[in-house]
């Protein structure tokens, strides 16, 4: 370890890996840049896992997926490292009508199951059958699923409001008030039932998605529609940050690869310095992993770090944790709560066959109301394919014209038990503690192991009343009297400290356009640096932590933009459009322009047609 550097990076999730990774290729030949990271795992919220006899059907216990199509950055990135994709279907590629051949479209999302209210539908009955909707719904919230009733509250406040730039829509005024001044909860009530804010808080699947953050980011409803297209890492998303930390240390540089990368230390005090060159002494407790998987400090001295220039690339709560009168400035006081920290836990169930498929369940979700809250069908060993060659069909549609199993010949099959945030996670807290689920050797794809590692050892290590009452709850969601236990399970906690939560959303009545672009540089006289998703624009994704880190380099670093980002020029051009400097606002203006424009953004005949054909999908009830 040296004790001395020109630039620290502290945090090893992916903004952290992201920075030190582009500054050692620019900078690394004349500044010594090092990383520090508090566990002795490099991804942060990205975190892969593999269950006995599925070695190639990944459990992602933090961040799972990516939008190629809006995701630029993370697209591009994984293109230039040649990490593997996947796809990350959202239901079945079968026909929806089989007895209609070609003719019926893919059944998608369409069949997957709903569980609401003790009462049993399928996607499809949103649109089909809205009578079998147990929600006391009003007339004209009837005939839309979850999303597409939150289109539908768009449209009617803002038309084409997820169309405009953030600087347009900051602008925005509702019910008499600037809409970044609204919770998202506040400005429903304005024009839903509480029937429908139930609806939609229950039948879609996370509390995040109606809870009282700014109705700015909360109000356009486009990722989790059925025809979203999504992609993930067939090594696992974790493999993202790793290839990333791995290159990093092996690049040429004037310190040395094994000084770069300082594992299991705990950044607990920021001093600032007036004399000398070296400004910022960080303290770092070392630290160590205990026999139940937990992350505590060692009995060890702490030690210091004397650095030139700081990035922190940590979400919120990490950030409170640490000592500094660097935290002092009133702007970062004010500031730093401006995010809310959104508590998830995820758990994963390893099966020997994959039942689900006899119940016509291929991919995608099912959604109930009970604490587990969504079930993911995630896969089944035998079944893992990829595309060895492409092509295009008669319409010009690329297509694979050449496939290769490379999965095991095996149907043990992975299921996402449980996916569930914010109002369910004091239930499952209350199952944490008791008997460890011991699981049972599979038939088949376990050799190797023995019975003792048939449950993988983790930070948070499954317990039988977990299973068992997540076994309950599936039974219940899926209309079965009796389904078989599962012979692995795996679960992960996002709540607890340094973490604080899974993601972040903004708040209402801050000016978030003015906060992201400040808190990457928060206070202009010290050279200590704040990246990642938390205070992103893309909250929750990976692209938001990608989008600052980059920003941040780009301006405080002068570093160039990657080749690999615009080696698409058009894809490139059409991506700036949105991004000055990789963030949704221009931060050489401070944020968003407020000035009055005479141009209405949204003033457009293709909007309100386009308003007014979807109002017609839900009024006339039929299936689109």
């Amino acid at each position: 370890m040296n004790k001395e550097l020109d630039i620290a990076i502290v945090g090893g999730g992916v903004s952290g890996v992201y920075s030190a990774w582009r500054l050692q290729q620019e900078l690394g030949d004349t500044h010594r840049i090092g990383l520090f990271e508090y566990s002795d795992r490099i991804g942060g919220r990205l975190y892969s896992r593999t269950l006995p006899g599925l070695p190639n059907v990944v459990a992602e216990l933090g961040g799972m997926r990516f939008i190629p199509d809006d995701h630029v950055m993370v697209s591009t990135l994984v293109e230039e490292l040649n990490l593997q994709t996947k796809d990350f279907p959202m239901g079945s590629k079968l026909p929806l009508y089989p007895s209609n051949g070609e003719c019926s479209p893919e059944a998608g999302s369409e069949n997957n199951l709903f569980y609401l209210r003790g009462q049993y539908f399928r996607y499809r009955d949103f649109a089909e059958c809205p009578d079998k909707i147990p929600y006391q719904l009003e007339e004209s919230e009837r005939g839309y699923g979850p999303e597409d009733l939150q289109v539908k509250v768009m449209n009617l406040i803002c038309p084409g409001f997820a169309d405009m730039s953030l600087a347009e829509q900051m602008k925005v005024k509702v019910f008499g008030k600037e809409i970044w001044r609204f919770g998202f909860w506040n400005l429903l009530e304005h024009v839903l039932s509480n029937e429908a804010y139930l609806f939609m808080k229950e039948a879609g699947g996370y509390d995040a998605n109606v809870a009282n953050a700014s109705a700015v980011t909360q109000l356009p409803a486009t990722e989790y529609s059925d025809d979203t297209v999504f992609k993930t890492l067939k090594d696992g998303f974790q493999a993202l940050p790793l290839k990333l930390c791995e290159e990093f240390a092996a690049a040429p540089g004037c310190l040395e690869s094994s000084k770069r990368v300082n594992m299991l230390n705990r950044l607990a005090k920021i001093e600032l310095h007036d004399c000398g060159e070296y400004r910022y002494v960080l303290t770092f407790q070392p630290t160590q992993v205990n026999s139940s998987g937990k992350v505590v400090d060692k009995d060890a001295p702490a030690y210091s770090v004397k650095v030139k220039r700081l990035i922190l690339a940590m979400p919120r709560r990490s950030l409170e944790l640490i000592e500094s009168p660097f935290f002092d400035d009133p702007w970062l006081k004010e500031n730093i709560p401006s995010v809310l920290i959104q508590k998830a836990i995820k758990m994963f169930m390893a099966y020997e066959q994959p039942w689900w498929r006899s119940l016509g369940l291929v991919a995608g979700r099912s959604v109930t109301d009970l604490p587990i809250r969504q079930t993911y069908y995630m896969g089944t060993e035998c079944d893992q394919k990829e595309c060895l060659k492409y092509g295009t069909d008669d319409e010009g549609k690329r297509v694979c014209k050449k496939e290769h199993t490379y999965g095991e010949p095996n149907t043990n099959s992975l299921l996402m038990a449980s996916y569930n945030d914010i109002g369910t996670i004091p239930y499952w807290k209350g199952l944490e503690k008791g008997e460890h689920y011991p699981g049972f050797m599979p038939a088949y794809g376990a050799q190797g192991y023995t019975e003792n590692e048939i449950v993988p050892k983790n930070q948070y290590q499954i317990t039988t009343g977990m299973v068992e009452a997540a076994h309950r709850q599936i039974q219940a969601l899926h209309n079965q009297k009796a389904l078989p236990m599962p012979y692995s399970a795996i679960y992960q906690e996002w709540g607890d400290d340094p973490y604080g939560g899974g993601w972040h959303e903004w708040k209402a009545n801050y000016r978030l356009d003015e906060i992201m672009c400040r808190m990457r540089h928060p206070v202009a006289s010290e050279e200590i640096y704040i990246v990642g998703e938390a205070y992103s624009y893309e909250q929750g994704w990976v692209e938001g932590a990608l989008n600052t880190a980059e920003s941040t380099l780009a301006e405080f670093f002068a570093l160039p933009t990657p080749k690999w980002l615009s080696k698409d020029k058009a894809q490139y051009e059409q991506w700036l459009k949105s991004h000055h400097n990789y963030l949704p606002v221009d931060c050489r203006k401070g944020g968003c322009s407020c000035q009055h424009s005479e141009q209405q953004p949204n003033a457009s005949s293709k909007t309100l047609d386009k308003v007014t054909e979807f109002a017609y999908q839900g009024i006339n009830h039929e299936y689109r």
